[in-house]
């Protein structure tokens, strides 16, 4: 009898969590740099890595004063003219002629692990750069607070840092299951 409750509950906090509306208001304590390939070629990618590298540098300076997200997000709109020049002159470096695209906007993003540090899926304001069609992989971190952290060494020797991924319902079932 108490298993059957313990189920039912169960099953009702299941069906909770999946239909509960997903807020379509963009999270604002967090400004988000998205950068999209223009294929999935090991140049391709190297490409937008090296795009990154020139935005990032670029928000370093520019964001390194701001008092939060708000302010953050409204330098970067300031300075789309900045970004492009950085992505086109770090895409030419790359040997990279094609079209390429800086915009902010509200953009969805999926749950992320930055350390100890998990940002949930959701619409964020965002700089996003697009190489080309924009088909490859791409590359997010979190612009403000700054959350781009990249490990240089793995960087270096053209390894990709590991992705973690995390799943609330996962860590729910495991503690609940002492799993």
């Amino acid at each position: 009898m108490l298993r059957r409750f313990f189920c039912a509950l169960f099953a009702l906090l299941m069906i909770a969590v999946f239909s509960a509306p997903a807020s379509a208001e963009p999270v604002s304590d967090f400004v988000r740099l998205h950068v999209v390939a223009e294929g999935d070629s090991d140049w391709e990618q190297q490409v937008k890595l090296h795009v990154r590298d020139a935005c990032l540098e670029a928000a370093r300076e520019l964001l390194s004063e701001c008092d939060g997200a708000d302010e953050a997000y409204a330098a970067l709109n300031a300075n789309l003219a900045k970004f492009q020049t950085a992505a086109v002159l770090a895409a030419g470096e790359m040997g990279f002629s094609g079209e390429i695209s800086v915009e902010t906007g509200t953009f969805e993003f999926p749950d992320r692990l930055y350390g100890d540090l998990f940002v949930p899926a959701g619409d964020y304001r965002a700089l996003r750069v697009t190489l080309g069609a924009g088909e490859g992989h791409n590359w997010w971190c979190v612009l403000y607070p700054s959350l781009c952290v990249l490990d240089e060494n793995a960087y270096l020797a053209g390894e990709q840092p590991p992705i973690e991924f995390y799943s609330s319902i996962g860590c729910f079932l495991s503690g609940l299951f002492g799993g």
